[in-house]
């Protein structure tokens, strides 16, 4: 290393706010945080080590094009839990949640509890930016809501289509939102 460049790293170590980054200096801000320190474009390796509970995902299901490849039994507010991690081209981009003590022919309690997981990511992200109610007159009972928290998108849904029904949370990166740095 000649003089001059001993130099600056040694300033660099002194002033890293100004130090380039191949020297060391300031990087960019860390990766959005999807879901409990999970970051966007983490690979299916640091996910398992994140949630050691976690397991490799075989044929894995896929999501808007994104293929599952990591999920674990968890508790979400007091209710037996599937977090499965989706990853993309660029790395980990979706978590789902989905909640599987959900009962069929308990629609008002399936809805109480739906509306129950919405207040509490209401408390973490703001009122819901749109929500869909259900409809009394409806054959079928759903009701979904979404929020932004720029640039991870959350939205919970739960629906009766077929048995069983369904509560899940989709935490997932606009990568719109965030720019091209994504």
């Amino acid at each position: 290393m000649s003089t001059p460049l001993l130099a600056l790293a040694v300033l660099a170590a002194w002033m890293p706010g100004w130090a380039p980054s191949w020297l060391g200096g300031p990087h960019g801000p860390p990766p959005p945080e999807i879901w409990h320190g999970a970051r966007f474009g983490m690979t299916p390796r640091q996910v398992l080590k994140l949630f050691p509970a976690a397991r490799p995902t075989v044929a894995g299901a896929s999501l808007a094009g994104d293929v599952e490849g990591a999920s674990m039994l968890t508790r979400v507010a007091d209710h037996d839990t599937v977090a499965r991690f989706f990853f993309g081209k660029k790395g980990l981009s979706t978590v789902e949640l989905d909640i599987t003590d959900v009962e069929t022919g308990r629609t008002a309690g399936n809805l109480v509890e739906a509306h129950e997981f919405g207040e509490l990511l209401a408390q973490k992200y703001g009122p819901a930016q749109a929500c869909a109610s259900p409809q009394q007159q409806a054959l079928v009972q759903s009701y979904r809501c979404r929020w932004t928290s720029d640039p991870v998108r959350i939205e919970l849904e739960y629906r009766e289509a077929a048995p069983p029904p369904t509560l899940t949370v989709v935490y997932r990166v606009n990568v719109d939102a965030g720019g091209s740095g994504l």
